[in-house]
């Protein structure tokens, strides 16, 4: 179903739902609903009523274990040693959050990758929210234009060792081990959110007679990898070195 909010007031709703501050979609009307338990004596009545009708949607909130599980993904994926002496352990923790902010406070540079990177989670993780519940907001861009191509043999054979070995082994339906082909396709985004990979699947079926399809970072390029069984026309291929 299709509504008119704008995207990025949506995510501002969903960095600002907590415990006590609740946000809806009212479907038929496009519009975001506030209910403030601290002001409204009737909000639980509301929220349940609204929870339990097919025209509201509740928007969710960033907990607490979001952000534990995204500092640490920013932790181990950021080339930065300062974050050597913080043990991912202590991450549930006050003082392991403590310290993670005023080290990153301490360093300008990096306290702006990690507030561009906590926005891109947050915004990843609204889009994958609206893919699941069958949203689309109306005339708005969500995601880039995807490009998707199919290597040639000539093009496989010069690409890192790790990446042309990875090769279909067996196929999960029929178990068979032979004559299966390997196609290797580039594409230009990485499969952030569920908007995206919902989108790569569309074009790799509807371009490439693809129904199922892996993954692969290259590091700077992301590839996708399929294959078929000769034997039963399987797609869903076992790959492995």
């Amino acid at each position: 179903m299709s509504v008119s909010i704008d995207f990025s007031d949506l995510i501002a709703a969903f960095g600002q739902s907590t415990c006590s501050t609740h946000f809806f979609i009212d479907i038929n009307e496009s519009t975001l609903i506030r209910i403030d338990e601290s002001k409204d004596t009737n909000a639980q009545t509301k929220i349940h009523q609204m929870e339990k009708s097919k025209l509201y949607l509740k928007i969710p909130m960033w907990e607490s274990k979001d952000d534990e599980l995204i500092i640490e993904t920013f932790m181990y994926e950021t080339e930065n040693n300062v974050f050597e002496d913080i043990p991912s352990e202590t991450l549930d923790r006050e003082n392991g959050f403590q310290q993670f902010h005023d080290l990153v406070a301490s360093h300008p540079h990096l306290k702006k990758q990690w507030v561009e990177y906590r926005s891109a989670a947050m915004r990843n993780r609204i889009l994958s929210w609206l893919c699941d519940n069958n949203i689309e907001l109306a005339n708005q861009q969500l995601i880039p234009t995807i490009e998707i191509k199919e290597l040639t043999a000539e093009e496989i054979v010069r690409l890192p060792d790790e990446i042309k070995d990875f090769k279909p082994y067996a196929c999960l339906r029929c178990h068979n081990k032979t004559g299966m082909n390997t196609r290797i396709f580039s594409i230009n985004v990485s499969p952030e959110n569920r908007l995206i990979e919902q989108e790569t699947h569309r074009i790799m079926k509807e371009q490439f007679g693809v129904s199922h399809h892996g993954g692969w970072s290259g590091g700077d390029q992301e590839f996708l990898t399929a294959s078929r069984c000769p034997r039963c026309g399987c797609e869903k291929i076992f790959w492995d070195y």
